[in-house]
């Protein structure tokens, strides 16, 4: 399983090794081990530019993904399962109004990415966003489990909340 990660904008720090890492955690919780992974992260601008392309919607968003449909000779397997984009940005003042760590923001966005990958979709309806909700926070209970270095590990809990601001940690 390979997990590449790439930083294409400088304005916000990225731990790009520890979100390499929660993204290989996330592949194995999914038992997904011998794919590969791309993490792009970009400014604001670039998202912009990607939504308004690929969704037709204006203004930023936090993550976007993009499975893998790689044409492939007959019996020939695709292990690329795709490439997740997220505004750092974006990611830095969700973490800001959710009173979290940016990088567990940024590995929050990153499990949100790979369940969209896996064919998850919240904004089908209420029934799909309960489904990717339940398979964000077993892909976070294994970050969790797996990374002792977690300053406040229930951060760690994927982008669906049951309830607005459930992440928010008491100051």
């Amino acid at each position: 399983m390979g997990v590449t990660a790439i930083n294409l904008q400088r304005k916000v720090p990225v731990n790009t090794s520890r979100l390499i890492r929660h993204a290989q955690l996330a592949l194995t919780a999914v038992k997904k081990t011998n794919f590969d992974l791309s993490l792009v992260i970009v400014n604001d601008q670039r998202m912009r530019s990607l939504n308004r392309s690929y969704r037709g919607k204006s203004g930023t968003t936090d993550v976007l993904s993009f499975d893998a449909e790689i044409p492939l000779p007959e019996g020939v397997r695709n292990t690329f399962l795709g490439e997740i984009i997220i505004s750092a940005p974006q990611a830095m003042r969700q973490a800001k109004q959710q009173k979290i760590d940016f990088d567990d923001e940024m590995t929050n966005l990153a499990i949100h990415g790979v369940c969209h990958l896996l064919g998850y979709d919240h904004e089908l309806g209420e029934e799909e966003s309960r489904k990717m909700k339940a398979k964000e926070q077993n892909i976070a209970a294994m970050i969790r489990r797996s990374d002792k270095t977690l300053l406040a590990p229930e951060d760690i809990a994927g982008k669906i909340t049951s309830q607005p601001g459930q992440r928010k940690r008491k100051s």
